[in-house]
């Protein structure tokens, strides 16, 4: 009768030893985009910025433009950026940096010379005018 209770003895001590669980792994989330609401202009959408205004650089800097206003500009890519949701770069004009946010997804690379029509979105971590752009042509 004893041979039996070792069998029985291993396999509860086994099945203690494997109760350690082990967490989910969660999925990588991504930024999503969504349409504004009310009166804001949608920077996906090409169309909202069809009456856009042609502005410089330095209105965008010294804030003479209204944030949220759909402005045209043009300028020399200067370096791509990393961004999560859209790709981004660095746009020169007359010596000053503006901060790009590629909504268009249109393949720039640095040197290129582009126009863009965007939102103008406030200004950037690095304290740099961004623009959220729908239209990008390359010149």
């Amino acid at each position: 009768m004893k041979k039996w209770y070792l069998p029985i003895g291993v396999v509860l001590l086994l099945s203690a030893c494997g109760g350690e669980e082990t967490p989910e792994l969660q999925e990588e989330s991504q930024t999503e985009v969504s349409a504004p609401e009310g009166d804001e202009l949608d920077p996906t959408d090409p169309e909202e910025v069809q009456n856009a205004e042609a502005t410089t650089v330095s209105d965008l800097a010294a804030g003479n433009i209204e944030e949220g206003a759909a402005v045209e500009i043009s300028g020399t890519v200067e370096e791509l950026a990393d961004d999560v949701a859209f790709p981004s770069f660095i746009l020169v004009n007359d010596g000053q940096q503006v901060y790009i946010r590629n909504m268009a997804e249109t393949p720039v690379e640095p040197g290129d010379t582009i126009l863009l029509e965007g939102i103008y979105d406030g200004n950037a971590e690095e304290d740099m005018p961004l623009i959220s752009a729908s239209v990008i042509t390359v010149e």
